[in-house]
C-alpha cells in the first residue's frame, strides 16, 4: 500500500471510531510495523491533523472531531497509483481488511473538483482488472522495468503514442509505434492494450517484455474503450467483475 493512501486510511479509520485506538491496532489493520505507524502519526501531526493522546503501549489515540479532510491537489498520476493499489489489494486480499482503505479512497474522490473527478473516472473505465494468470505464465514472467512502466503509464494517461522496443516469447525484438488505449492487470502481469496503426488491429504487449519505451513527441490519440478493441476480454471471461 502506498504511504499517502495509508495516511488517509488512518485518518478515516480514526474518525470512524469513538474510542481511542492503539498503535498496535493500526499496525495490524494496515499491515505495517508499529514503527511505521509512529512515523505516520508524526507526519499527520506535522500536517496539522489534530491527533490527541499518546502513541505508546497502553496509550490511545483519537482524532479531533473538528477535523475535516481538506481538498486534495493530487495529480491524475497520483490518483491512478492510489486506485491501482487499493483495487489490487481488494482483489488479492493482501491488505486486511480492505473496506477501510476503499472507503478512504472514495472520500478522496469525493473531495476532488467535479471536472477532475470525471476525467479520472474516464481513465478508470479503460483499466481492465483481470482474473489471475496460470502458474506457468507467472513462472516465466520477468520483472517490469520501473522506467518502462512510468513511461507507459504517462502515455496511457495523457493520450500520447508510444514507441516500443518489444521482445516476444521467442526473444525476437521488434520496434512498434502504438496507441495505449487500455491497461490489463492480471497481477503480477501487466499488459498494454493498444491499437497498432501499421497493422490496423488491436495488440497486447506484456510490460515485462518491453525493453524500451518512449513517448512519441508528436502523435496523440483519442482514447477508446479497450473492450471494443479486444472482444476476447468478454469472450474468454478475462475481466474480473465487481
Amino acid at each position: 500500500m502506498q504511504r499517502l493512501q495509508r495516511l488517509y486510511g488512518i485518518v478515516e479509520y480514526m474518525r470512524s471510531r469513538r474510542a481511542p485506538v492503539t498503535v498496535f491496532e493500526l499496525a495490524e489493520r494496515f499491515g505495517v510495523g508499529e514503527r511505521t505507524v509512529h512515523r505516520d502519526i508524526a507526519a499527520l501531526r506535522d500536517q496539522d491533523v489534530p491527533i490527541y493522546g499518546e502513541p505508546g503501549r497502553g496509550g490511545g489515540l483519537q482524532i479531533g472531531q473538528e477535523y475535516s479532510m481538506p481538498p486534495l491537489g493530487l495529480s491524475i498520476n497520483e490518483l491512478f497509483g492510489m486506485w491501482v493499489s487499493q483495487r489490487l489489494s481488494a482483489v488479492s486480499g493482501s491488505v486486511p481488511p480492505g473496506a477501510g482503505v476503499s472507503s478512504a479512497f472514495s472520500k478522496v474522490l469525493e473531495s476532488l473538483p467535479e471536472a477532475r473527478r470525471e476525467r479520472f473516472e474516464r481513465v478508470l473505465e479503460r483499466v481492465v482488472v483481470g482474473v489471475a494468470p496460470d502458474e506457468v505464465t507467472v513462472e516465466h514472467a520477468g520483472p517490469i522495468d520501473p522506467d518502462v512502466y512510468t513511461v507507459c503509464e504517462e502515455a496511457f494517461l495523457s493520450g500520447r503514442a508510444l514507441r516500443l522496443s518489444y521482445e516476444d516469447r521467442h526473444r525476437n525484438r521488434t520496434e512498434r509505434t502504438v496507441a495505449p488505449h487500455g491497461l490489463l492487470v492480471q497481477s503480477p502481469l501487466w499488459y498494454l492494450l493498444t491499437f497498432d496503426d501499421l497493422r490496423k488491429a488491436g495488440r497486447m504487449f506484456r510490460l515485462d517484455r518491453i525493453k524500451r519505451a518512449d513517448i512519441d513527441p508528436v502523435l496523440k490519440f483519442e482514447p477508446r474503450d479497450p473492450r471494443a478493441l479486444f472482444e476476447e476480454i468478454e469472450y474468454y471471461g478475462i475481466e474480473l467483475k465487481e
